[in-house]
């Protein structure tokens, strides 16, 4: 139990009676704020009242607003007085003043006594103080132990200190995301979640439906399997830069998610919504938007899959990028042009007037192992120059007998 102090007899106002008497002294003029300073020996309670009033009577005594900022200073080092420190955290540390929780109470009890902490009604910056102590104890990140017991403590952490902890229970990842609800805590969510699922946690669907109420700014912490239990409405708020840490084969998860959500949505709209999930778009929905005059940019078609842009011809990649066609040049030696590049034929990609190079001389055959393919992750192709016909025919059984 946590020892308890005399509390002074209360004045007027709820001031302590030597209080009042020190507030009508200096109020006269006849005492300094020093000198009331040093006599405020009960619970602090001139030292709001100082700070509020030092201004106001400026005109009296000018020495004030010079003496005041020192006789604070002088306090906030406070060692903790005798029979102050706190042994228990209950309601009695609620009227402690900051500095005499500085002092008075430790990371340690903080941390043994977390689940009474969440039950005491503590100010914003007494959590504060409490939040910069449990830090101190546990510089390398809080344990699971402490973690498991923050409830509404967990609204005063911040990303970075989540970076630091090991989170294995999903019952623990549960009980803060219904703490955070409503709370604003969008990016502590998505740390939360990239700790656990880093981890090798898995979330059920229990959890995803959560999710839904925060940003989707995790999604890319997220499994393909996980991906695929995401809620429609997620990908409604998902904004394009919520996805730029996704991998092709999460984008390839979410396209068709995309898809369905947009179903009903025509025209430009539908391009600007479907656009950040392009990524995972198959071959046959690149060719009908090519026909769609939707000036695809530059920035998009580098996200687009190697595999999905590989078959389409030069007239369709030239209505697909449209007004943003001459963006290709400087790209060319990047994926996926650069491989779409080698499979055309130079001549060919020469009638679009860019100066693309890499495609295939005149007169060369290309030969497209398209099972290597599949199985390598990248195109294999061989390029045979004009020669007898002999030199074909082996290349081609060559190719067979590869495939």
């Amino acid at each position: 139990m946590a020892l308890q102090t005399a509390r002074p007899r209360q004045g007027f106002f709820g001031i302590p009676t030597h209080g009042s008497l020190l507030l009508l002294l200096l109020s006269l003029g006849w005492v300094l704020a020093s000198t009331a300073q040093a006599a405020d020996t009960g619970l602090g309670v001139m030292t709001p009242w100082l700070q509020r009033t030092s201004q106001d009577l400026s005109w009296q005594r000018p020495e004030l607003t010079v003496i005041l900022p020192r006789a604070r200073r002088d306090t906030e080092k406070k060692a903790c007085p005798p029979g102050r420190k706190a042994q228990v955290v209950d309601e009695n540390l609620v009227f402690y003043e900051e500095w005499e929780l500085e002092a008075c109470v430790d990371g340690a009890l903080l941390a043994a006594q977390m689940d009474r902490v969440n039950l005491v009604p503590f100010t914003y910056q007494q959590l504060n103080i409490f939040k910069r102590k449990l830090d101190k104890f546990y510089p390398q990140g809080y344990p699971e132990s402490l973690i498991q017991r923050l409830r509404y403590f967990f609204l005063w952490v911040t990303p970075e200190d989540i970076h630091k902890w090991n989170v294995t229970s999903l019952e623990t990842v549960k009980s803060l995301l219904k703490v955070s609800k409503g709370n604003r805590m969008d990016a502590q969510v998505t740390a939360l979640i990239a700790r656990y699922v880093g981890g090798g946690g898995q979330l059920d669907k229990a959890t995803l439906d959560a999710l839904a109420s925060f940003h989707p700014t995790y999604l890319c912490f997220l499994s393909p399997e996980q991906l695929g239990s995401v809620q429609l409405s997620v990908v409604w708020a998902t904004r394009p830069q919520d996805l730029d840490a996704c991998s092709l084969q999460q984008m390839t998860v979410l396209y068709p998610k995309a898809r369905t959500a947009f179903q009903n949505v025509s025209g430009s709209e539908y391009f600007t919504r479907i656009k950040p999930y392009l990524g995972g778009a198959p071959t046959e929905d690149l060719r009908a938007l090519s026909r769609q005059n939707i000036n695809m940019d530059v920035a998009t078609f580098k996200k687009l899959r190697t595999e999905a842009v590989l078959p389409l011809t030069i007239a369709e990649v030239q209505k697909l990028l449209g007004t943003n066609l001459m963006g290709l040049k400087a790209e060319e030696a990047n994926s996926p042009l650069r491989e779409w590049i080698s499979r055309q034929s130079q001549e060919d990609l020469d009638s679009l007037g860019l100066g693309l190079h890499g495609g295939t001389p005149n007169g060369y055959l290309v030969l497209d192992f398209s099972v290597r393919e599949a199985s390598s992750g990248g195109p294999l192709l061989l390029r045979l120059g004009p020669g007898p016909v002999l030199t074909v025919i082996l290349s081609l059984l060559l190719a067979l007998i590869l495939n």
